[in-house]
């Protein structure tokens, strides 16, 4: 297996551990959020639990947007990086 293989390989398991991520994130916001919006329509909830929750669901919102944020600057530095390597010669200058 090559260098780039191995880096490629590398890449798209980077990639599918950011996807798992996600999910997981997304899975446990909406389930924080259904448990907010549940006990405020059937009264059971108190005002600290109440802000228990509106904390953790705003938290995982932006650890959300966060990941989300670094997976298009991640993609946008790897296009950078590219570019730049085509535009090398061989000996290391640019062009």
């Amino acid at each position: 297996m090559g260098v780039i293989d191995r880096m490629a390989q590398e890449g798209s398991g980077e990639q599918a551990d950011r996807w798992e991520l996600l999910a997981n994130i997304r899975r446990l916001t909406i389930a924080v959020l259904d448990n907010l919006e549940q006990g405020s329509r059937d009264k059971t909830l108190d005002q600290g639990e109440k802000r228990l929750l509106s904390s953790t669901g705003a938290r995982l919102l932006r650890l959300w947007k966060s990941a989300l944020k670094d997976k298009w600057t991640n993609r946008t530095v790897g296009r950078a990086g590219r570019r730049k390597r085509m535009t090398e010669d061989p000996s290391g200058t640019v062009s």
